[in-house]
């Protein structure tokens, strides 16, 4: 369809534009001694004709691309169309002219109308070439959007398809070590395994269940990360202790879905869990000028050999922050004096 048609507003722009044409060219028959109603009375129609006649590039812009043509082919193509398009128009003045002239008050009309032609003519090729550059702009912008529509769903299509991988991804060592450590508290304390298995079952449900959203509370992403960690102090006892400093207004804050568990996660596999004595795990939130911090402070052994897969969980998390807050946001990992510590920056966006 026209993008003209499409649209009202657009439409109402386009004829709103011709009366300041109308206005011109009124202006041009007064300075060659026309009388004011007789400068009206044909600028008026040759405006609204004007308007219907500069419709029709659009649909010849859309077949003769400017990428698939010589310039010579173009130059031939557009002065044929704007020479005939003119032509159509200057004849419609002709005949509006010869129509208005059979009133008294614009009997002259006729005369005056014959020696104006070849300046009609000229305005004419003038309006329809700038009319298909305009449209070839327009059609410009339209794939521009297009594209940019296309490569906006493709990236919700990949986000999509990354928060089904991160539900199926719940790290397969920590559902085994949950597992086993039921397996054995079974037998010596039956008690502690039965709490172990509704930890267990409150944090699937409650991982599956934000893994239908897009982006969530930071408060309930926490509640996921101390159901987890719920977890894995009965598995680590003593050698896992928790420090929270969440400041209440950081925690409305939105958040990508399953944003925080890869940090924690990452944490316990590669801090706590490989000290002996274990440590303490500190989890971070502030807000400052618009801005959240969210930080994960762990201890950690500079001289312990890598694990396969370091590192992989952090890139995540950064891939998919920089994806929600585009240039807006920072990810910071560091090691210092015998600390993991990783901050996320990001802007603070809450539901409305």
């Amino acid at each position: 369809m026209h993008p003209i048609l499409s649209s009202r507003t657009r439409l109402l722009a386009y004829l709103l534009i011709w009366v300041p044409l109308g206005g011109l060219l009124a202006g041009l028959a007064v300075m060659q001694d026309w009388s004011r109603l007789e400068a009206l009375a044909l600028a008026a129609p040759m405006a609204m004709l004007g308007a219907g006649i500069y419709l029709s590039p659009f649909y010849l812009c859309k077949v003769v691309s400017v990428e698939n043509q010589s310039h010579r082919n173009l130059f031939i193509t557009w002065a044929l169309a704007a020479v005939t398009a003119a032509g159509l128009w200057s004849g419609a003045a002709w005949g509006v002219a010869r129509f208005l002239g059979r009133l008294e008050a614009l009997h002259a009309l006729p005369q005056r109308i014959t020696p104006a032609l070849p300046v009609v003519w000229s305005l004419g090729i003038v309006l329809y070439l700038a009319s298909a550059a305009f449209y070839y702009l327009l059609i410009a912008l339209e794939r521009a959007q297009k594209a940019e529509a296309e490569q906006l769903q493709l990236r919700m299509l990949a986000q999509e398809a990354e928060l089904k991988a991160l539900r199926a991804q719940l790290n397969p060592h920590f559902l085994f070590n949950s597992l086993n450590s039921i397996s054995a508290l079974t037998t010596v304390d039956s008690k502690r395994a039965r709490e172990m298995c509704v930890l267990l079952s409150d944090f699937l449900r409650k991982s599956l269940g934000l893994g239908e959203r897009r982006q969530v509370a930071l408060r309930e992403e926490l509640d996921l990360v101390r159901a987890y960690l719920s977890i894995e102090q009965i598995r680590f006892g003593e050698r896992l202790k928790v420090a929270w400093d969440i400041e209440p207004e950081a925690e409305n804050a939105l958040v990508p879905t399953l944003l925080l568990q890869p940090l924690v996660e990452n944490a316990i596999k590669h801090g706590i869990s490989v000290l002996p004595e274990g440590g303490e795990l500190r989890l971070h939130a502030t807000v400052l000028k618009g801005t959240v911090t969210f930080a994960v402070d762990n201890p950690s052994d500079l001289d312990a050999p890598s694990k396969p897969g370091l590192g992989l969980g952090l890139r995540q998390v950064r891939q998919r922050l920089w994806g929600r807050f585009p240039e807006r946001c920072r990810f910071d990992s560091s090691n210092s004096d015998g600390r993991h510590r990783v901050v996320l920056t990001f802007p603070l966006e809450m539901e409305s």
